[in-house]
């Protein structure tokens, strides 16, 4: 869980200084303490969910970000695929799935017959 915490309180750290934000003015705006945005920071302590949603969306951070810190977010390729994705419908994305899971299979190196 340490590690979590560790890029938790980066992506934090990073989002805030980006936006020149002192943790003061974090702190009032997400409605908490400036001694909890320090503690999240340094990776100590779990903040509650509740905490956690106030932060990500008053710095605007994608959620991805904290909960998938090995991602590289910020990959070109990435981008275009989420902004295609995102111009597709549930119907067009559903069609779309194993299509995606398919070709998924064929590049990582597994046969077709393990890809669902």
């Amino acid at each position: 869980m340490a590690e979590y915490s560790r890029y938790l309180g980066e992506s934090i750290y990073r989002n805030r200084k980006r936006q020149r934000m002192t943790q003061a003015e974090l702190a009032e705006k997400a409605g908490v303490t400036e001694q909890t945005i320090r503690k999240i920071e340094h990776g100590e302590g779990n903040p509650q969910l509740d905490v956690l949603c106030a932060l990500v969306t008053t710095l605007k951070i994608d959620p991805a970000e904290i909960f998938y810190p090995k991602v590289d977010h910020e990959d070109p390729d990435r981008k275009q695929l989420e902004i295609l994705l995102g111009d597709c419908s549930g119907d067009q994305i559903r069609c779309l799935l194993p299509i995606v899971e398919a070709v998924l299979g064929i590049v990582k190196g597994q046969s077709l017959t393990t890809v669902k």
